[in-house]
């Protein structure tokens, strides 16, 4: 089953984005955009794993975030990897609370290359709105992200970090929580 790990948004949030979403769509340019009622933060992407992996990832993800108390995180920034004039993946990025994000994320991947899982290279915390499939317009889509680069959506409160698995269709990622994981004190 393919597998990762990552926070869920409030509504309030998604809307947001859906928002910034609407003012990109104003090209030519093939982008398929992620709907945004399934748009979440990855901690850490896992790829296929099996049923067996999977008790070592909820043991990981368990003991990696025991020591973390609920905290906030703000969602705002559209951003393009790799490059504005060559966008494969249009995101919003993260401002304050990075910092407390980026040592959860730490923690997990640690607690899972432990149980003998590959490391990333690198993670950036972002949210993916889109991935470009063909430019066409390129100039202009370079201007709407431009104009987006301060866009807010909102504060996102993390009090459980969430195990997925995602099953992918034509019509795009289906995703099912496998299990919720309380932060010391957090709620579900």
């Amino acid at each position: 089953m393919r597998v990762f790990i990552a926070i869920e948004l409030p509504e309030a949030v998604k809307m947001k984005i859906a928002q910034v979403q609407e003012r990109l769509k104003k090209t030519k340019d093939r982008i398929r955009w992620v709907e945004p009622s399934i748009i979440h933060l990855t901690l850490k992407f896992l790829g296929e794993i099996s049923e067996k992996d999977l008790e070592k990832v909820k043991e990981a993800a368990e003991k990696a975030v025991k020591s973390f108390t609920p905290f906030s995180f703000e969602v705002g920034g559209v951003g393009v990897f790799p490059s504005l004039f060559s966008p494969r993946v249009i995101w919003m990025g993260v401002g304050e609370g990075k910092d407390v994000l980026t040592r959860l994320a730490t923690q997990i991947e640690e607690e899972l290359v432990r149980c003998g899982f590959g490391r990333d290279k690198r993670w950036i915390p972002h949210l993916t709105m889109g991935r470009v499939r063909s430019l066409e317009e390129r100039e202009k889509l370079a201007s709407l992200i431009q104009r987006e680069r301060d866009a807010e959506a909102g504060k996102v409160r993390v009090g459980k970090v969430s195990i997925f698995k995602s099953r992918l269709t034509p019509k795009g990622p289906v995703y099912t929580v496998l299990k919720h994981i309380l932060l010391k004190g957090g709620q579900g």
